[in-house]
Protein backbone atom coordinates (compact mmCIF):
# COMPACT_ATOMS: atom_id res chain seq x y z
CA UNK A 1 0.00 0.00 0.00
CA UNK A 2 0.90 3.59 -1.10
CA UNK A 3 1.30 5.94 1.75
CA UNK A 4 1.36 8.73 -0.66
CA UNK A 5 -1.67 11.10 0.15
CA UNK A 6 -1.46 10.11 4.08
CA UNK A 7 1.37 12.41 5.45
CA UNK A 8 0.83 12.97 8.94
CA UNK A 9 1.48 15.83 11.24
CA UNK A 10 4.66 15.87 13.24
CA UNK A 11 4.67 16.34 16.68
CA UNK A 12 7.22 19.02 17.59
CA UNK A 13 7.70 18.81 21.71
CA UNK A 14 7.08 16.84 24.13
CA UNK A 15 7.34 19.43 27.38
CA UNK A 16 8.78 22.84 26.71
CA UNK A 17 12.04 24.23 26.42
CA UNK A 18 10.36 28.04 27.63
CA UNK A 19 12.71 28.01 30.79
CA UNK A 20 15.01 25.08 31.37
CA UNK A 21 17.96 24.17 34.65
CA UNK A 22 20.64 24.57 32.20
CA UNK A 23 19.46 28.07 31.48
CA UNK A 24 18.41 29.22 35.34
CA UNK A 25 22.36 27.06 36.11
CA UNK A 26 23.85 29.81 33.77
CA UNK A 27 21.99 32.98 35.21
CA UNK A 28 23.08 31.92 38.43
CA UNK A 29 27.15 31.17 36.99
CA UNK A 30 26.89 34.76 35.52
CA UNK A 31 25.82 36.35 38.50
CA UNK A 32 28.84 34.80 39.99
CA UNK A 33 30.99 35.30 37.28
CA UNK A 34 30.09 39.51 37.28
CA UNK A 35 30.30 39.63 41.01
CA UNK A 36 32.95 42.02 41.95
CA UNK A 37 33.68 43.71 38.60
CA UNK A 38 33.33 47.38 38.20
CA UNK A 39 31.18 50.12 36.95
CA UNK A 40 29.02 48.81 34.21
CA UNK A 41 29.46 45.32 34.42
CA UNK A 42 28.82 45.55 37.94
CA UNK A 43 25.47 47.37 37.73
CA UNK A 44 23.98 45.16 35.08
CA UNK A 45 24.95 42.27 37.58
CA UNK A 46 22.71 43.78 39.95
CA UNK A 47 19.67 44.60 37.36
CA UNK A 48 20.17 40.89 36.13
CA UNK A 49 19.99 39.84 39.42
CA UNK A 50 16.69 41.92 40.37
CA UNK A 51 14.99 40.77 36.89
CA UNK A 52 15.54 44.25 35.81
CA UNK A 53 16.66 42.87 32.10
CA UNK A 54 15.92 45.78 29.74
CA UNK A 55 18.29 48.28 31.77
CA UNK A 56 20.83 45.36 32.85
CA UNK A 57 20.62 44.78 28.34
CA UNK A 58 21.58 48.98 28.33
CA UNK A 59 24.49 48.13 30.53
CA UNK A 60 25.82 45.43 29.38
CA UNK A 61 25.77 46.69 25.75
CA UNK A 62 27.52 50.24 27.40
CA UNK A 63 30.14 48.15 28.61
CA UNK A 64 30.55 46.39 25.26
CA UNK A 65 31.30 50.10 23.72
CA UNK A 66 34.10 50.33 26.00
CA UNK A 67 35.19 46.86 26.09
CA UNK A 68 33.95 44.68 23.35
CA UNK A 69 36.10 41.68 23.72
CA UNK A 70 34.91 40.86 27.11
CA UNK A 71 34.16 37.33 27.77
CA UNK A 72 32.10 38.30 31.07
CA UNK A 73 29.88 41.56 29.41
CA UNK A 74 29.26 39.26 26.14
CA UNK A 75 27.99 36.34 28.08
CA UNK A 76 25.71 38.51 30.16
CA UNK A 77 24.31 40.36 27.07
CA UNK A 78 23.62 36.82 25.61
CA UNK A 79 22.10 35.52 28.87
CA UNK A 80 20.19 39.04 28.90
CA UNK A 81 18.86 38.78 25.26
CA UNK A 82 17.79 35.22 25.82
CA UNK A 83 15.81 36.04 28.70
CA UNK A 84 13.83 38.42 27.24
CA UNK A 85 13.01 36.13 23.96
CA UNK A 86 11.64 33.82 26.86
CA UNK A 87 9.71 36.43 28.55
CA UNK A 88 7.97 37.31 24.87
CA UNK A 89 7.87 33.47 24.16
CA UNK A 90 6.00 33.13 27.42
CA UNK A 91 3.67 35.97 26.46
CA UNK A 92 3.21 34.84 22.68
CA UNK A 93 4.56 37.88 21.14
CA UNK A 94 8.55 36.47 20.88
CA UNK A 95 9.89 37.27 17.20
CA UNK A 96 12.59 35.27 14.94
CA UNK A 97 14.74 38.38 15.40
CA UNK A 98 14.92 38.37 18.88
CA UNK A 99 16.28 34.51 18.89
CA UNK A 100 18.65 36.05 16.03
CA UNK A 101 19.53 38.79 18.58
CA UNK A 102 20.50 36.15 20.95
CA UNK A 103 22.28 33.61 18.92
CA UNK A 104 24.19 36.00 17.31
CA UNK A 105 25.33 37.09 21.13
CA UNK A 106 26.18 33.73 21.77
CA UNK A 107 28.19 32.85 18.50
CA UNK A 108 30.74 35.96 19.77
CA UNK A 109 30.79 34.22 22.79
CA UNK A 110 31.77 31.20 21.38
CA UNK A 111 34.28 32.80 19.38
CA UNK A 112 35.63 34.66 22.24
CA UNK A 113 36.34 32.10 25.11
CA UNK A 114 34.74 29.29 26.51
CA UNK A 115 32.38 27.81 24.50
CA UNK A 116 31.58 24.98 27.43
CA UNK A 117 30.12 27.09 29.55
CA UNK A 118 27.52 28.67 27.01
CA UNK A 119 26.29 25.33 25.02
CA UNK A 120 23.48 24.34 26.75
CA UNK A 121 22.02 27.98 26.27
CA UNK A 122 23.14 28.77 23.12
CA UNK A 123 21.63 25.49 21.67
CA UNK A 124 17.97 26.48 23.38
CA UNK A 125 18.17 29.77 21.01
CA UNK A 126 19.30 27.83 18.42
CA UNK A 127 16.42 25.95 18.65
CA UNK A 128 13.96 28.45 18.90
CA UNK A 129 15.16 30.55 15.94
CA UNK A 130 15.45 27.17 13.89
CA UNK A 131 11.20 26.63 15.00
CA UNK A 132 11.16 29.79 13.60
CA UNK A 133 12.14 29.61 10.42
CA UNK A 134 10.70 25.78 10.17
CA UNK A 135 7.79 27.64 10.96
CA UNK A 136 8.04 29.65 8.05
CA UNK A 137 8.69 26.70 5.77
CA UNK A 138 12.32 27.95 5.69
CA UNK A 139 13.85 24.55 6.11
CA UNK A 140 17.34 24.77 4.82
CA UNK A 141 18.52 27.45 7.38
CA UNK A 142 16.75 26.12 9.95
CA UNK A 143 18.86 22.97 9.49
CA UNK A 144 22.21 25.30 9.65
CA UNK A 145 20.91 26.48 12.96
CA UNK A 146 19.76 22.55 14.21
CA UNK A 147 23.27 21.58 13.18
CA UNK A 148 25.15 24.11 15.15
CA UNK A 149 22.82 23.33 18.42
CA UNK A 150 23.47 19.46 17.93
CA UNK A 151 27.10 20.29 17.68
CA UNK A 152 27.38 22.61 20.94
CA UNK A 153 24.43 20.02 22.91
CA UNK A 154 24.66 16.43 20.94
CA UNK A 155 21.72 15.11 23.49
CA UNK A 156 19.79 17.80 23.27
CA UNK A 157 16.16 15.88 23.09
CA UNK A 158 14.30 18.90 21.90
CA UNK A 159 16.94 20.00 19.25
CA UNK A 160 16.69 16.30 18.11
CA UNK A 161 13.09 16.20 17.58
CA UNK A 162 13.10 19.16 15.80
CA UNK A 163 15.78 18.42 13.70
CA UNK A 164 14.29 14.96 12.24
CA UNK A 165 10.93 16.91 12.23
CA UNK A 166 12.97 19.31 9.47
CA UNK A 167 14.72 16.21 7.56
CA UNK A 168 11.19 14.51 7.19
CA UNK A 169 9.69 17.94 5.99
CA UNK A 170 12.74 18.27 3.16
CA UNK A 171 11.88 14.44 2.51
CA UNK A 172 15.09 13.04 3.74
CA UNK A 173 13.15 10.42 5.23
CA UNK A 174 16.51 7.98 5.86
CA UNK A 175 18.28 11.26 7.91
CA UNK A 176 15.12 11.70 10.06
CA UNK A 177 14.61 7.98 10.96
CA UNK A 178 17.85 7.66 12.24
CA UNK A 179 17.86 11.21 14.46
CA UNK A 180 14.22 9.62 15.41
CA UNK A 181 16.08 6.10 16.54
CA UNK A 182 19.12 7.76 17.90
CA UNK A 183 16.69 10.17 20.09
CA UNK A 184 14.40 7.32 21.07
CA UNK A 185 18.04 4.88 22.39
CA UNK A 186 19.04 8.58 24.15
CA UNK A 187 15.82 8.81 25.75
CA UNK A 188 13.06 5.82 26.00
CA UNK A 189 10.32 7.57 27.44
CA UNK A 190 10.15 10.29 24.60
CA UNK A 191 6.81 9.83 23.39
CA UNK A 192 6.87 12.81 20.37
CA UNK A 193 10.19 10.78 18.88
CA UNK A 194 8.12 7.76 18.67
CA UNK A 195 5.51 9.39 16.98
CA UNK A 196 7.44 11.00 14.18
CA UNK A 197 9.92 8.24 13.63
CA UNK A 198 6.23 6.27 13.01
CA UNK A 199 5.59 9.08 10.80
CA UNK A 200 8.77 8.63 8.72
CA UNK A 201 8.70 4.90 8.40
CA UNK A 202 4.56 5.22 7.33
CA UNK A 203 5.65 8.03 4.36
CA UNK A 204 8.33 5.71 3.79
CA UNK A 205 5.74 2.77 2.87
CA UNK A 206 6.72 0.64 5.85
CA UNK A 207 2.98 0.51 7.32
CA UNK A 208 3.73 -2.42 9.58
CA UNK A 209 6.87 -0.81 11.12
CA UNK A 210 5.15 2.19 11.72
CA UNK A 211 2.34 0.44 13.56
CA UNK A 212 4.57 -1.09 15.86
CA UNK A 213 6.47 2.16 16.63
CA UNK A 214 3.07 3.96 17.48
CA UNK A 215 2.46 0.81 19.88
CA UNK A 216 5.75 1.07 21.25
CA UNK A 217 4.22 4.63 21.96
CA UNK A 218 1.35 3.85 23.26
CA UNK A 219 3.19 1.09 26.04
CA UNK A 220 5.21 4.24 27.06
CA UNK A 221 2.12 6.22 27.07
CA UNK A 222 -1.35 4.33 27.20
CA UNK A 223 -3.54 7.26 27.71
CA UNK A 224 -2.34 9.12 25.10
CA UNK A 225 -5.28 10.03 22.95
CA UNK A 226 -2.87 11.11 19.96
CA UNK A 227 -0.99 8.22 19.51
CA UNK A 228 -4.36 6.53 20.45
CA UNK A 229 -5.65 8.61 16.89
CA UNK A 230 -2.96 7.86 15.05
CA UNK A 231 -3.17 4.30 15.53
CA UNK A 232 -7.23 4.33 14.82
CA UNK A 233 -6.75 6.65 11.41
CA UNK A 234 -4.05 4.32 10.52
CA UNK A 235 -5.53 0.63 10.36
CA UNK A 236 -8.70 2.90 8.87
CA UNK A 237 -6.38 3.19 6.03
CA UNK A 238 -4.70 -0.19 5.47
CA UNK A 239 -8.39 -1.50 5.91
CA UNK A 240 -9.60 1.16 3.16
CA UNK A 241 -12.51 1.97 5.26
Amino acid sequence: MSAKGYRLGMIKMNGSLSRTAPLLAALAAAAALLAGCGGDLKRAQECYRVGDYPRALRLFEAELDHHPDSYAARHGHALVLQELALQRKAQGSDSESDWEAAVHAYGICARLGDSVAIAENYAISLFHLANKLYLRERYEPAQEYLETARHFDPKNKYVLNLAGIVQYSQGHYKEAQETFEYLIAMDPGFVSAYLNLGNVLWESGSEDAALVTWKQALAVSPDNQAIIKRIETALAKISGS
